[in-house]
């Protein structure tokens, strides 16, 4: 009897010690598989992100993806759905083990809840898991694509970007009804993880080029020449625009300063200006006046030039922008002018001539010098615009201005004020007999016949003259003091000159 207990002991022993060591057996095999399905985890994940760093296209590695998880779970077909622009479409991505005639079908599958795993995740941002597609009623519309396909299960994980944005789908399917484990659940989560950094960049690459190709089209494209030079002051890049100016393509600019573009005093000035931003950092807007060597055309550019930094703040280059401003200031130079000159003589107006009399008056003043003012009315005008008309009267007033002009210095200043009145400043006379000469010879050019449009006119002048400081030591005193000369020269017969002196009063005409 205890020989028999000793032997029943013994086999419940060892049955026991061999119970045992299957379940170590089956433990150890499966901490090797997973061991195995983590080196395959792992491989799959360095080998996309070797291909993300060298350009790989972004079928490439989704197909890269998908295939890794199937070969570290061979009872897994896979697939990664892209949602389009609109985000209301699901594209396929990748799914090479799936059936060609399944991926044509689904390709464009509309999203909501109910379309399906796949195109339920995708409107609702949530994991969907059906065990099986025969049963679950978000497949019941497939039954007949998924038992073609011969599919029993799919469970679907969201694929989002770090800030949330849905960007696909990753679905895992099973020929037969399946339930996911802890582990299963791990891997479409961590595969959904490795297809958002492919995604990403993906995206990111594209909106890079995106702005690139917006940056380059703009460069391109902009009515303004842009560049950038290097420290030393040759070419990076110049635009459009600018090549043309040059008449040159990138590769004869590259590596060139504006000596071989501009004449030799232009490039010095346009060195000078860029060694102050790439030495001093400084951001300059000037006006250049720019000769074209190509043209002979002289263009005034309006100038903006920055330094371009690196992280650490040190100057690498110079960008620059010079827009094209000769109409401009051409259009700007012609409006003072209308402002300043008098449209049918192109004599000062009144305004320009108010302000030189008041400088000089202020330059007489501090050298304790004299001056002359002059005040003309033409006689006989009016009957030649009556008999003539109007036409043949703007001719004579263009050629008394001229001719009042030949009589003057290139200092003193004549000026149409309205109608046929003239003014006319002397801004250093020694003498009053040095203005009534200027007045008389005046008188003498007026005298002379015009011959205008087939007629044959003859006017003359009344000229009234006050000298400064004698006269009037303000410009008001000075101007009522020639009005009033004027007047009594026109009442004196015309045709004469008039020196104010101390008793003239106003009078009318």
């Amino acid at each position: 009897m205890v020989v028999f207990s000793l032997l029943l002991i013994g086999a419940i022993a060892a049955a026991a010690a061999s119970f045992y060591i299957i379940r170590i057996k089956r433990k150890l095999a499966r901490d090797i598989a997973r061991r195995k399905q983590s080196e395959q985890r792992e491989q799959t994940r360095n080998r996309v992100l070797e291909m993300l760093a060298h350009g790989a296209s972004l079928a490439t590695i989704l197909e890269a993806i998908v295939l890794g998880v199937e070969q570290e779970r061979p009872d897994m077909l896979c697939s990664i759905m892209l949602l389009d622009s609109e985000g209301r479409h699901l594209l396929n991505g990748a799914a090479p083990s799936l059936p060609d005639f399944y991926n044509d079908t689904i390709e464009g599958f509309g999203i909501g809840i109910g379309a399906a795993s796949f195109g339920t995740t995708a409107f609702t941002g949530q994991r969907v898991i059906v065990e099986d597609v025969q049963t679950h009623p978000y497949w019941s519309p497939y039954k007949d694509l998924t038992s073609k396909a011969e599919l029993g299960a799919c469970w679907s994980e969201p694929i989002r970007s770090a800030s949330g944005k849905m960007l696909g789908i990753f679905s895992i399917y099973h020929r037969q009804p399946h339930r996911p484990t802890v582990e299963e659940i791990r891997l479409i989560e961590q595969t959904a993880n490795l297809a958002e950094i492919a995604l990403g960049r993906s995206h990111a690459d594209r909106a890079l080029k995106e702005s690139g190709k917006l940056l380059s089209d703009i460069l391109e494209n902009v009515t303004s020449y842009i560049y950038t030079k290097d420290t030393e002051g040759r070419y990076l890049f110049a635009n459009r625009l600018l090549r043309e100016r040059f008449d040159a393509p990138m590769e004869e600019i590259a590596g060139y300063d504006d000596y071989k573009f501009f004449d030799a005093d232009t490039a010095a000035n346009m060195r000078k200006d860029d060694l102050r931003v790439l030495q001093n950092g400084e951001t300059l807007q000037a006006e250049e006046t720019i000769p074209n060597m190509l043209t002979g055309v002289t263009q005034v550019f309006l100038t903006v030039k920055i330094p371009l930094r690196h992280e650490d703040g040190t100057i690498y280059a110079l960008c620059g922008i010079s827009t094209d401003i000769t109409e401009r200031k051409d259009i700007e130079e012609h409006m003072q002018h209308m402002a300043q000159y008098d449209a049918l003589t192109h004599l000062p107006n009144r305004a320009l001539f108010e302000d030189r009399l008041q400088q000089a008056i202020a330059s007489a003043q501090r050298n304790k010098a004299r001056l002359a003012l002059m005040f003309i009315d033409l006689d006989k005008f009016k009957p030649v615009n009556d008999t003539y008309g109007h036409g043949v009267g703007d001719l004579l007033l263009k050629d008394v201005a001229l001719r009042i002009q030949d009589c003057l210095r290139d200092s003193d200043t004549a000026a149409r004020i309205g109608g046929d009145e003239f003014v006319i400043l002397l801004p250093a006379i020694e003498s009053q007999k040095d203005a009534s000469k200027v007045g008389e010879k005046i008188l003498d050019a007026l005298n002379l016949p015009f011959a205008l449009a087939g007629h044959t006119l003859e006017i003359s002048g009344s000229i009234g003259v006050a000298v400064f400081p004698e006269h009037g030591k303000d410009e008001k005193l000075l101007v009522k003091s020639a009005d009033i000369a004027m007047y009594h020269a026109k009442k004196n017969g015309r045709n004469n000159v008039k020196m104010h002196q101390k008793g003239l009063q106003a009078i009318s005409e």
